[in-house]
């Protein structure tokens, strides 16, 4: 009895692993876990006096495995009409919104439903993660997933490097096509841009403010003082297109993935 009430316990073990798995991909996200994470703007300490934080500790979190596809976002507006885009208020989203789709209710073509959403704004990206009772991910917790533990960071970055010199397409590749890093996730680099819920929490720092209270770019001269590695030229991409967005505009090449408590 004892051997089969191992079999037992391993099996119903086994069941509930396929279980969890199965949960995983159903609603498509995964959990990274808590850890350190070096910020690529260095945090300023809370005393005056004090040398800059240079890691963090991050929580765990919950995030999409990849971008939000057209898709997906096509079935949250047939439900929330207030965003699609011919009803959408030009407070929230300027006149570029969901320009790749013909109409409200109408992808370009079949092909188009895998594709990663974009021409989005920040504020129909939240309301989308806010129905599917999620968040935008922050920028310290797009950036971490990014990180990876450290894992295969030069290939991250040589992509990095590679994407913005290639010429803009006519439509996306469909999402998924990279493999997923350590922590499960896809399409971070190479796909799209995306927002995150803090987007705009970086533009301006005290290192980019003189004494005369004259406001500099965050991302140009000096300013290179206040990163962690003033060689990682992606991250300055990353965090100056975002310190360069307002939450209502949209582009060809700007979507978004969701995220969440564990």
């Amino acid at each position: 009895m004892r051997g089969a009430t191992a079999t037992a316990v391993a099996t119903l073990a086994a069941s509930l692993a396929l279980c969890a798995a199965a949960e995983i991909e159903l609603d498509g996200m995964v959990t990274a876990p808590a850890g350190l994470y070096r910020p690529f703007l260095k945090a300023q300490p809370l005393n005056q006096g004090e040398a800059p934080v240079s890691e963090r500790r991050i929580d765990a979190f919950r995030i999409d495995i990849e971008p939000v596809t057209n898709a997906q976002f096509l079935e949250f507006v047939t439900i929330h009409p207030q965003w699609q885009k011919s009803r959408i208020k030009a407070l929230f989203a300027d006149q570029r919104y969901l320009g790749r789709w013909p109409s409200d209710l109408e992808l370009a073509d079949s092909e188009a439903r895998n594709e990663p959403v974009t021409n989005v704004s920040w504020f129909a990206a939240a309301a989308y993660c806010k129905a599917r009772g999620l968040m935008l991910p922050t920028t310290d917790q797009w950036e971490y997933a990014l990180a990876d533990a450290g894992r295969g960071q030069n290939a991250v970055r040589q992509r990095s490097f590679e994407w913005p010199a290639l010429p803009n397409s006519v439509r996306l590749p469909a999402v998924g096509g990279e493999s997923a890093n350590g922590f499960g996730v896809k399409d971070m680099v190479g796909l799209v841009w995306e927002w995150t819920l803090d987007f705009d929490a970086y533009a301006t720092t005290a290192e980019s403010r003189d004494p005369n209270g004259k406001d500099s770019a965050e991302f140009c001269g000096a300013a290179a003082a206040g990163v962690a590695d003033p060689s990682d030229y992606p991250a300055f991409m990353r965090y100056a297109l975002r310190a360069s967005l307002k939450a209502k505009y949209t582009a060809d090449n700007v979507g978004f993935r969701c995220a969440g408590e564990p």
